[in-house]
């Protein structure tokens, strides 16, 4: 993450026993990075690739699935915490959202297309019309021609949900941050209540009243209650207002399920969070490369996955992924691949997209005012 410009923050960190502040010590040595959303990024991402291969054989790897729920929790917190007390113009923030999700997203795409129309590879769920496609790039929900509201690349549903998310949160800079959290939860609790009134909508009704929003809105409030670099206020503070997160979303659940599961994520980061700023989170370094790469390996699992049925299909192996030790070969071939998909092409592209538009906004103005990029 990339240090605020402008208005500097004002942090309560509690005091050691020396009276100095006491801040994480990933952050004292200048490292620019959580560690525990890292290593929540890599429990996400192989969370939903063991839950894609072993759904069907381990009732306890289906808990996999909760990574999607994690990952729209950890974006709350990213937005929240990098936007707080900075002026940022909602074009900034956009273009920067869209370079970083939408040019590695448009590239997994490109390949599922590709591999699926000449035969190489089938994902369960696909499309050939060229219409779904364009809309999937632009992140528009629509179904397909099996009326499923999938986009090409199915495991890109969860983008589209990203990146309303950042349409709304976008729009919300240009009111003073005081208001942004509650505007926020207007709207999200709003539409999802609209969504339990008029169960029947349309395909697109349902899907922007998903409950699925209210992880959003719940990620936005731990950034806003632990702060940027985990230092803005006491710990009891923080403890209580993370219970009465956890508990308010607990009653919600009685409205939206989903919520049940979700307080249980809330639980589980605000207690690594908590442990990070308490000076205790060891730093993983195979944790932290799979979090780096969580992105990529949550793109490009498809993708490994029918490489690895069509090579047991020229191995002429009759069972292919339907027996414990390939489909653990399928998951390490998923995240090996995230690795190597990262390394070589996400993170040099990313840094490349970066230098051109940090270069057009110095440009566009040289002051710097409005120009700070909320990144992660």
């Amino acid at each position: 993450m990339d240090k605020p410009r402008g208005r500097s923050l004002r942090f309560l960190p509690d005091p050691d026993r020396t009276g100095h502040a006491r801040m994480p010590s990933s952050i004292r040595q200048g490292r620019r990075v959580i560690l525990s959303l890292q290593y929540l990024r890599a429990l996400a991402a192989v969370g939903v690739v063991l839950f894609h291969q072993f759904q069907s054989v381990s009732p306890v790897l289906r808990v996999g699935k909760y990574g999607v729920g994690l990952f729209f929790i950890i974006s709350g917190i990213i937005m929240v915490s990098l936007t707080e007390g900075r002026t940022i113009r909602p074009l900034n923030f956009y273009v920067d959202r869209v370079t970083r999700v939408a040019p590695m997203y448009w590239i997994a795409t490109a390949a599922t297309f590709v591999l699926a129309s000449v035969g190489i590879c089938t994902p369960s769920i696909y499309s050939h019309g060229i219409g779904h496609l364009f809309l999937s790039c632009l992140f528009v929900p629509s179904p397909n021609e099996h009326g499923v509201m999938m986009p090409t690349l199915f495991i890109g549903w969860t983008l589209n949900y990203e990146m309303f998310f950042y349409l709304v949160f976008g729009a919300l800079l240009l009111m003073p941050g005081r208001y942004r959290l509650a505007v926020l939860a207007l709207i999200f609790l709003s539409l999802a209540v609209c969504g339990v009134v008029v169960p029947q909508g349309g395909d697109l009704l349902r899907f922007y009243t998903s409950p699925y929003l209210l992880e959003f809105l719940a990620g936005c409030c731990l950034g806003a209650i632990f702060g940027l670099n985990l230092a803005k206020l006491r710990p009891w503070p923080t403890a209580g207002l993370v219970a009465a997160l956890v508990g308010a979303m607990i009653g919600a659940g009685f409205v939206f399920p989903l919520l049940f599961s979700g307080a249980a994520t809330v639980f589980l980061v605000a207690m690594l969070m908590w442990i990070e700023r308490r000076d205790l989170m060891p730093t993983l370094p195979f944790a932290l490369m799979l979090g780096n790469a969580s992105y990529s390996i949550y793109l490009f699992q498809q993708v490994a996955f029918d490489a690895a049925q069509a090579a047991l299909r020229l191995l002429h192996y009759g069972p292919g992924l339907h027996t414990v030790p390939t489909r653990c070969a399928a998951v390490l071939l998923a995240i090996a691949t995230g690795v190597a998909v990262y390394r070589s092409v996400e993170s040099p592209l990313t840094k490349r997209i970066r230098r051109v538009i940090d270069g057009t906004q110095r440009a566009s103005d040289p002051s710097g005012k409005g120009t700070a990029p909320a990144r992660v």
